[in-house]
């Protein structure tokens, strides 16, 4: 029976999974965000043995049976709200070893490994949770070791992911950036970059507070998202920077998709604080095209100072 997938939770759904425990929701909104719910029917197979699974399933309603032989045989587990299953063989990167079947009509939390590991990134109590869910695990079925230099290992590799904002972090941008720059300079195509600081963040969290700060960096991740096409490449770079990858395109098209984002950024609606509200901060950019003979690091430099030349030049503009 097909299952039914929809984006409808939230925080009364989260407070019940272990995971969550004593986790401050707020602070990993962009991860939340990107998660999904699915809904089984009763008798449906969620997870086969022998089939590599990549996601963690959170039961927020209904009941989950897991079999070893077959989903007609006895089942060594009943799985409630709360309580979770995919974790192991996501840890382990190994096929699932059992059937887990909907025992009745069930709606779940669906959370791919990247997002898994890079909320475990972000939040020390989360880890926790982890490790404690595991332990409980391992006493219950005894059949799975993690060696714990390869999690940790796995920590790095799956990171991928900034909590706050949902956006992909710096190790992962990283990664895939030299791996277009080189393919660019193969290709003998334009590459540009785009880098983008919020204007005043530093007063922003001084006054108001980090949580405020924090809905600020999620609101600017939104507009940058809402606001670039599909092959254009966004990254939380660290702090309250950005880094934007545009493969093929030169300075002119960099300079009209910053321009578009500084506009977004000055029509954004203000950021609330209970019954008060602030002016939504602006955006300082810089651009550069890469030139010649350049390497990867030259042009993320020339990015960058061509952002500050937009701050010193008086923020909300852009500069090359």
């Amino acid at each position: 029976m097909a299952d039914s997938e929809k984006t409808g939770f939230d925080e009364r759904d989260l407070e019940g999974i272990q995971l969550f425990k004593n986790v401050h929701l707020a602070s990993i909104k962009g991860l939340i965000d990107v998660c999904r719910t699915q809904v089984l029917e009763p008798g449906a197979v969620l997870i086969s043995p022998g089939r590599l699974n990549k996601k963690i399933y959170f039961v927020m309603e209904g009941s989950l049976r897991v079999h070893l032989e077959s989903p007609e045989s006895e089942p060594i587990a009943t799985l409630g709200p709360g309580e979770s299953v995919g974790e192991i063989s996501v840890i382990d990167n190994q096929a699932a070893s059992a059937y887990v079947v909907a025992d009745e009509r069930c709606r779940l939390l669906v959370m791919e490994e990247d997002v898994l590991w890079s909320l475990i990134q972000a939040s020390h109590a989360a880890a926790c949770n982890l490790l404690f869910v595991l332990a409980k695990r391992l006493r219950q079925t005894d059949c799975i070791i993690v060696e714990g230099a390869q999690l940790e290992q796995d920590f790095q590799h799956y990171g991928s992911v900034d909590a706050l904002t949902g956006l992909h972090n710096r190790y992962w941008f990283d990664t895939v950036y030299k791996r277009q720059f080189a393919r660019s300079i193969a290709s003998g195509r334009p590459f540009s970059l785009i880098m983008a600081d919020i204007d005043h963040f530093k007063e922003v969290n001084d006054t108001y507070g980090h949580l405020v700060g924090d809905r600020v960096l999620y609101s600017i991740a939104r507009i940058i998202t809402n606001y670039i096409r599909a092959t254009e490449v966004v990254a939380r770079y660290g702090g309250d920077e950005f880094v934007i990858i545009l493969a093929d395109q030169g300075l002119d098209t960099a300079r009209t998709v910053a321009e578009r984002l500084l506009l977004a950024a000055r029509d954004a609606l203000p950021i609330r604080i209970g019954d008060k509200t602030i002016t939504h901060p602006t955006l300082s950019v810089g651009i550069a095209e890469i030139n010649v003979g350049e390497s990867p690091d030259e042009l993320i430099r020339r990015a960058d100072e061509a952002l500050y030349r937009s701050k010193i030049g008086g923020r909300d503009c852009v500069a090359d």
